[in-house]
């Protein structure tokens, strides 16, 4: 009985893989998994440079427009040609030797008749003396009828531009421009002639 038992027990445990008659399998290791670590792939982006850019502003400049000068007013009077020298001896009448620096002469107006009442005026400096005098045309008949004259004692002295004539109104409003004379240290032209015209 014991044997069968036996028998059975050793048919099962054979039968069953139990007991000395269990096969193992081979033990199966599992090999690694590569675990792929993403690679950091690092991305640089540029950053934006600024670009300065220098612009030169051209300012303009500003250009002085040169405005042509006005005409000068067309006054009423102008010399009557050029001044003429002789010597004051050639005017007996007046009896003014060659110390005496003598300026006369006559006004016209536009048709040539003699202009009586204006004032001439005789300014500037000679010899080292201020001379600023008034007179009347008409007041010195021996040059004519609208005759003046100027008698300047102790200074026939030569110069150029610091003496001037005018003609002007009663109020010293000019009927000319100012005329500059020339004067000379001579006895022959110490009597200077200076004639004005009416032109309008």
């Amino acid at each position: 009985m014991l044997g069968v038992i036996g028998g059975l027990i050793w048919l099962a445990m054979l039968v069953l893989g139990i007991g000395p008659y269990h096969v193992e399998g081979p033990t199966l290791t599992p090999s690694p998994t590569e675990t792929q670590t993403p690679s950091r792939t690092v991305s640089t982006t540029a950053a934006a440079t600024s670009t300065v850019t220098v612009t030169n502003t051209i300012t303009p400049t500003t250009t002085n427009t040169l405005t042509p000068s006005p005409t000068p007013e067309l006054l009423p009077f102008i010399l009557a040609g050029e001044p003429e020298t002789m010597s004051s001896e050639m005017i007996p009448q007046q009896q003014l030797g060659c110390d005496w620096l003598v300026i006369a002469g006559q006004v016209w107006d536009l048709g040539d008749e003699p202009v009586t009442g204006l004032t001439l005026h005789l300014f500037g400096e000679l010899g080292g003396y201020t001379i600023d005098r008034f007179v009347l045309s008409g007041s010195a008949l021996a040059y004519g009828e609208s005759g003046y004259q100027f008698a300047l004692q102790n200074l026939v002295v030569d110069s150029q531009d610091s003496l001037f004539i005018q003609l002007v109104d009663t109020n010293e409003i000019p009927l000319s421009r100012p005329y500059a004379i020339q004067t000379y240290e001579d006895c022959g032209k110490n009597l200077i002639l200076i004639n004005f015209k009416q032109v309008r």
